[in-house]
């Protein structure tokens, strides 16, 4: 831009004696009219993206289970789900799971719909103007509608029991206690990475190493020097996804599996400008 602005300078001090001062106002439009060139002049450069993992093993699981039954008087239910998930519970403090690590707070009732069932006895079919068909001189459906009348809607009654690890063996001596007391539902373990952020920041620095190097081989095959880091942007964003892995299940008399967490890959990429020399 300094090209730009000595050469606008110029014209102006050739033409300020022979240019009325209105017809300053049309410099601007001289600007347009220089070459393409000078005006790209500032846009020389390379720039590259560059790209770098780490890979960690997570050191933080959640599992979450459900307790359900079904009945026609919910205060039994509650009873029963409430002895369940206190067993839950004490499973997971027992292995040194802190009770801020354990939620049990999700509850949901709703009415189950039953599909009718017909039991009659001493059948006597007959055909009634309707086409309806008539046992014992009743009407079927008049027959549904009545014992229903008589029958307490059935109820189901859950409870949702989230525990929170910081060892994986913790998980294994978990899921052995809790299968006796007869869960209805386990959900995919989680697994994640408690440093998360500082790992990614690794991440960062590696995807600029790369970069560098990737423009400074580009560079050279052009012929050209790297010179100074014009800018930088972050492409990626600290995102993660946590990994699952299937509830593996022990009883005391099979052979005791240790479960294997693996490795995960925390990435960065990023976007960066350098200049060229001769």
């Amino acid at each position: 831009m300094n090209i730009l602005s000595n050469l606008a300078d110029r014209i102006l001090l050739k033409t300020k004696k022979r240019v009325k001062p209105m017809s300053l106002l049309c410099l601007p439009l001289l600007c347009l009219l220089l070459p393409v060139e000078l005006l790209a002049a500032d846009d020389d450069g390379i720039e590259v993206s560059g790209q770098g993992s780490i890979e960690v093993v997570p050191d933080q699981f959640s599992l979450t289970l459900t307790i359900t039954e079904r009945g026609r008087i919910p205060n039994k239910l509650k009873s029963l789900v409430d002895k369940k998930s206190t067993s839950v519970v004490n499973a997971a403090l027992k292995l040194g799971v802190k009770d801020t690590n354990i939620s049990s707070a999700r509850v949901n009732l709703r009415i189950v719909e039953e599909v009718p069932a017909i039991q009659v006895q001493a059948i006597e079919l007959n055909k009634g103007r309707e086409g309806s068909v008539f046992v014992d001189g009743q009407n079927v459906n008049q027959q549904q509608n009545s014992n229903n009348q008589h029958k307490n809607p059935l109820f189901e009654l859950s409870r949702q029991v989230s525990v929170n690890f910081t060892k994986i063996d913790q998980y294994d001596d978990f899921l052995s206690d809790i299968i006796k007391i007869n869960v209805s539902h386990i959900s995919s373990l989680s697994m994640n990475v408690e440093k998360r952020d500082e790992y990614y920041q690794q991440a960062l620095v590696q995807a600029i190493s790369h970069a560098q190097h990737k423009a400074g081989r580009m560079a050279n095959q052009a012929g050209k020097k790297l010179g100074d880091l014009q800018f930088i942007k972050e492409v990626s964003s600290n995102s993660y996804r946590p990994m699952y892995a299937e509830p593996m299940m022990r009883s005391s008399s099979s052979v005791a599996h240790t479960s294997l967490t693996g490795n995960q890959t925390i990435s960065a990429r990023v976007s960066v400008k350098f200049s060229l020399e001769d």
